[in-house]
């Protein structure tokens, strides 16, 4: 790094766009953390080598953030979370691998459903069949079992045992192997999760874990990322450093932020203007629904009202990312589930494979045809 980087906000926020000691770490899921256990805070904090905070200056994301390996400006990938509507970026990359104008990514940031895709995008279209098996081949079995009798005194309605098997078996370690080659070679791979203790986004550099050698800690921050709240138990990371132990609490990083594709300083610090380069948004989720009839109860109306807020979420994202792509010279282009795909979701049915292929179905086509991006400029 440039005595210059060091010093320019205006660099550092450039720097994020064109590359869009040692600790025993563990994971694992359900309980309490014990009272003994330490929570790390940002000036004590042993996994900062793997990981930034949302809201941290552009000074911290510099130091994950490598050189863009694009002619022509960067390509970032921004992937959404949305549940079961994943389906529908699956088939968006793999029909857009099919088109035969996908591009290779320089960044791609995943959050929730969108970090269970994230890997495999960042890899390229030689995983493509992973995404299509994942998202086509199983269905609820394979991610929850429901605990009824437990929910009430548990964190979580569902054991998402299924989906921890379900990752292990499609990130083998020539997988992170992998992963940690395309980050030697300058590429980034960043997943979002929302710490409960903190109330903080954590971003995680999911190149350098993989690099270290953390495979576990890697497969448990995906898990966390999709960890819905009361539905899916949260993940405890604990880890030692200096003999001490530390212990956070993370869920779905959709808590904090539908997708990542700017930084929060990178909205506010002056920055000289960009000229080329491309962010694609790909939103898991129909950002302007159709009409829909709630049935009169508590739970049907509080996710009524809570898929609501998510999708509301999203669009301003959208629209601010748009806006700042426009004023640096960047193209934005924004991809979602087109609410006239006659596609019909069935609350009751959490991750049907009828409800996924249907929706895969409907990305990979609109990839091959060409209609599924709209551009910004």
């Amino acid at each position: 790094m440039t005595e210059r980087d060091k010093t320019s906000g205006s660099l550092g926020r450039r720097h994020f766009l064109l590359g869009l000691g040692a600790s025993t770490l563990m994971a694992c899921t359900g309980g309490a953390p014990s009272s003994s256990l330490l929570s790390a805070t940002p000036k004590t904090d042993p996994l900062s080598r793997f990981r930034l905070f949302a809201d941290d200056p552009s000074e911290k994301w510099q130091q994950h953030l490598g050189r863009p390996q694009s002619s022509g400006g960067p390509n970032v990938l921004a992937l959404s979370g949305g549940g079961e509507d994943g389906a529908f970026g699956a088939g968006a990359l793999v029909g857009w691998s099919v088109r035969g104008d996908r591009p290779d990514f320089d960044l791609v940031t995943g959050v929730s459903t969108g970090a269970l895709i994230a890997p495999f995008a960042f890899l390229g279209p030689d995983h493509d069949d992973d995404l299509r098996r994942i998202f086509t081949e199983h269905d609820a079995s394979d991610i929850m079992r429901m605990r009824p009798l437990q929910a009430v005194f548990s964190d979580a309605l569902y054991d998402t045992t299924p989906l921890v098997e379900l990752i292990l078996d499609y990130t083998p370690p020539s997988f992170l192997r992998a992963i940690a080659d395309r980050h030697a070679a300058g590429n980034s791979l960043f997943i979002v999760t929302s710490e409960l203790e903190s109330a903080r986004a954590s971003v995680w550099d999911m190149g350098a874990i993989a690099e270290a050698g953390y495979y576990d800690l890697f497969r448990s921050i995906l898990r966390a990322s999709a960890a819905l709240p009361g539905l899916f138990p949260p993940v405890n990371l604990r880890y030692v450093s200096n003999g001490q132990t530390y212990t956070e609490t993370h869920i779905d990083g959709g808590v904090h932020m539908q997708f990542l594709a700017v930084p929060s300083f990178a909205f506010t610090t002056p920055n000289e203007k960009l000229e080329g380069g491309r962010i694609f948004l790909l939103i898991n989720n129909t950002l302007n629904p159709a009409p829909v009839t709630v049935a009169r109860s508590a739970l049907s109306i509080s996710q009524q009202a809570l898929t609501t807020t998510g999708r509301a979420n999203a669009l301003l994202a959208v629209n601010a990312t748009q806006l700042f792509a426009r004023e640096n010279g960047l193209q934005c282009s924004v991809t979602s589930i087109n609410p006239n795909s006659g596609i019909v979701y069935d609350p009751s049915k959490r991750f049907s494979s009828v409800y996924m292929n249907a929706l895969y179905r409907h990305g990979y086509r609109r990839a091959v045809d060409g209609t599924l991006w709209t551009q910004n400029r």
